[in-house]
């Protein structure tokens, strides 16, 4: 077979944790496959991400293994979330290309223009700004639809993470879309084995009470004020109700610096305050424990852009309670113990998380806890590996 040389830029995927998450899961799957199919991956990122002082060092590549690597944040959660030993900094992403012997890139989601010397691949994370726009500035709405276009009409094919998705660039540049591959991004599923012991995670973070989690950034639309008041209201039905609600991710939003503040204004009048648990980022091993061992994940998003945002995927995986808003792309993950409910029904919310706290009474959670495989490893692993190959097969015909 045809040795095969590809690189997946990283650049912009490790500006949020889903983009991280989902760079480390296409690099799981290729991976799996990648040395009985004669394939070479290299994972590029700009030098500037390292400083100043590495963009002064010689040579246009920095090869830079990843244990010699002090990050944090979405590229830390990458290099946790996934097998690859070394990262390549670049100064000159073409002269990278040319240099490492490159086929075929993606897929990037930066425009790489028409005169890029090897084939390659965009990607379109959601259309979010359509169907939001006030959450957006008119330059940023105006900035992701012609990057969005400049996707689809200049790579070779488009990739999206949801039919959702693949249905909306057919709406919004539907010339340019019949001309072009919208193709969906391989299925993978996160490796949740790395996993920390549930109650020494709990202990570490104080939380003494069976609770709800929430694994969302602090985005303006995944809507944390809709988690809260529905609390608040569960939590004045019975002041004794015995379960705390728990936080976790970054606490900050550029498109508002000061909503993370209004948030935590929030929680303080009303009155909740001693039995809600933010606790930032954390390792990911502790995030999986809580996931492991909560009543139920509860996501209240405006929007997503694909299936298993936010922590559901985990959850599903490991049978735990999922109760989220009643979207498409929240529809789409195809396993999962999901209670849905209304965009904004902050009523219904409530009424969901109430159904979980009398199911926990009645012991049938505790039932399902007992005897729950958190998921079959072979079959994960089979379906890494068919992802894997079905992406090689589209990156191998571009080169």
């Amino acid at each position: 077979m045809k040795p095969l040389s590809i690189a997946f830029l990283a650049d912009h995927y490790v500006g949020w944790m889903g983009g991280a998450h989902l760079l480390a899961n296409l690099l799981n799957c290729v991976n799996s496959v990648a040395a009985n199919q004669s394939v070479q991956v290299t994972v590029l990122m700009n030098i500037r991400a390292l400083g100043a002082t590495a963009e002064q060092t010689p040579g246009n590549l920095l090869p830079v293994d990843v244990a010699n690597l002090k990050v944090a944040g979405p590229l830390q959660c990458l290099l946790d979330t996934t097998r690859i030993r070394q990262i390549v900094f670049y100064k000159d992403l073409r002269r990278a290309a040319e240099e490492l012997a490159i086929q075929v890139m993606g897929p990037a989601s930066i425009n790489l223009g028409t005169d890029f010397p090897i084939p390659w691949f965009g990607y379109i994370c959601d259309f979010q700004h359509q169907y939001l726009p006030h959450l957006f500035s008119q330059q940023e709405r105006i900035q992701r639809d012609v990057l969005f276009r400049s996707l689809v009409e200049n790579a070779t094919g488009v990739f999206v993470t949801s039919a959702t998705a693949a249905v909306d660039v057919e709406r919004f540049y539907p010339a340019a879309a019949r001309s072009k591959q919208v193709l969906r991004m391989p299925t993978a599923l996160p490796d949740i084995t790395a996993i920390s012991a549930p109650e020494v995670v709990r202990s570490t973070y104080g939380i003494e009470r069976p609770f709800f989690l929430s694994c969302s950034q602090r985005w303006l639309h995944k809507q944390h004020p809709v988690i809260l008041q529905a609390f608040a209201d569960l939590l004045a039905r019975d002041p004794n109700m015995p379960a705390d609600l728990v936080f976790t991710g970054d606490t900050s939003d550029y498109r508002d610096p000061a909503y993370s503040g209004k948030v935590d204004a929030l929680i303080a009048s009303l009155g909740i305050a001693q039995r809600v648990h933010v606790l930032g980022q954390i390792p990911r091993a502790d995030q999986l424990a809580l996931i492991r061992s909560s009543l139920a994940l509860v996501q209240a998003s405006l929007f997503e852009g694909q299936a298993g945002a936010s922590g559901m995927m985990e959850a599903g995986l490991m049978g735990t309670r999922m109760i989220a808003s009643d979207l498409g792309t929240n529809r789409e993950l195809p396993f999962g113990r999901t209670l849905y409910f209304p965009v904004d029904a902050t009523g219904e919310l409530t009424a969901r998380m109430a159904s979980v706290l009398a199911d926990a009474a009645g012991g049938g959670e505790a039932e399902r806890k007992a005897g729950a495989i958190p998921y079959d490893t072979p079959s994960r692993q089979l379906l890494e590996m068919a992802s894997g190959l079905n992406l090689l097969a589209t990156l191998r015909t571009a080169a």
